[in-house]
């Protein structure tokens, strides 16, 4: 019995560990959504698909962004036409189209992937963005965008703003290997390989 006692409550700890607040999938529109919660229950915010109008990640609240329904900007319609971070928010964006990001607080941005049609900006010395991806323009000049090309190979250019601060430096590149050199890499390690025996 003590057995079966223990086994249900990992079950409903797990549960609710991988448990989100807000689903957003296909065709859903969320229109305006804010993320508040506290430290010990934050909102937290999974997205396969859909669009809404504006996005706020505050407090210690965490949004994860896999895709979202195509933007179509001369009907703003489509995509998260406004994303704004602030607090210890932090946004996970991994496919997408989005129109404008900006970063307040102690906030944290991701970028693996997705299109932003607008531009990026940053308010806050304490606040980030870590690009992932590789083929940076890590020197872009005023009034040019940062281009490169997600870890996926899929190019991008991001409109950097600055407000307060400049956005640019509140960025963190992390570079990942071109797949093409992944590929040659692996090669090499079989041929290393097949040598040895």
């Amino acid at each position: 019995m003590k057995k079966i006692i223990v086994i249900l409550m990992l079950f409903v700890m797990a549960t609710r560990a991988w448990a989100v607040d807000y689903e957003v999938i296909w065709g859903d529109d969320f229109g305006g959504l804010d993320l508040i919660g506290t430290m010990e229950d934050p909102d937290t915010l999974l997205m396969t698909g859909g669009t809404g109008h504006s996005l706020n990640v505050s407090a210690w609240s965490t949004a994860i962004i896999h895709d979202t329904d195509s933007i179509n900007i001369s009907e703003t319609t489509g995509g998260i036409w406004d994303i704004d971070t602030h607090s210890y928010g932090e946004l996970t964006i991994n496919d997408g189209e989005f129109y404008d990001l900006s970063a307040n607080g102690y906030s944290t941005i991701e970028l693996h992937g997705g299109d932003i049609f607008g531009s990026l900006t940053i308010s806050a010395p304490t606040a980030w963005a870590h690009i992932f991806g590789y083929g940076f323009n890590n020197d872009p000049f005023p009034g040019s965008p940062l281009t490169g090309f997600w870890s996926g190979g899929a190019p991008f250019s991001i409109n950097l703003v600055d407000d307060t601060i400049s956005t640019y430096d509140q960025i963190v590149f992390h570079e990942i290997p071109e797949p093409a050199s992944i590929i040659l890499l692996g090669l090499g390690g079989l041929l290393l390989r097949k040598r040895k025996l």
